[in-house]
């Protein structure tokens, strides 16, 4: 009996990365930029809601969802839009995506040490 395993693919945790991030950034950026980039700057909103607000556990899930998952869309489509126009690079996916693994690394300590 000849037992062939399927071979795996490791797009599906990056495609659910990707698509995390797309969907973050149509849903919350909009929301982020009239509160950060209007709102704020008109004095209808106070810093110090904004400051509270990150300091609650719900806060940082926010600030981890919408700093990390965009991250991981952007590097995704800089990795195949660069393989679309035809320029590889020596363990591309691992250098785009280490790169997007280390960002979360990184924002997930700096978020915790708020």
């Amino acid at each position: 009996m000849n037992k062939q395993d399927p071979k795996r693919s490791n797009e599906p945790p990056v495609w659910l990365m990707f698509s995390a991030g797309g969907t973050i950034s149509a849903i919350c950026f909009p929301v982020l930029l009239l509160i950060l980039g209007v709102l704020l700057p008109l004095g209808l909103v106070p810093v110090e809601n904004i400051v509270a607000f990150a300091h609650t556990w719900f806060g940082k899930l926010v600030i981890l969802a919408v700093t990390i998952f965009p991250m991981w869309a952007g590097m995704h489509r800089v990795h195949h839009g660069l393989h679309d126009l035809k320029i590889h690079f020596p363990a591309g996916g691992w250098v785009f995506y280490g790169l997007s693994a280390l960002y979360s690394v990184i924002v997930f300590f700096a978020v915790i040490a708020l």
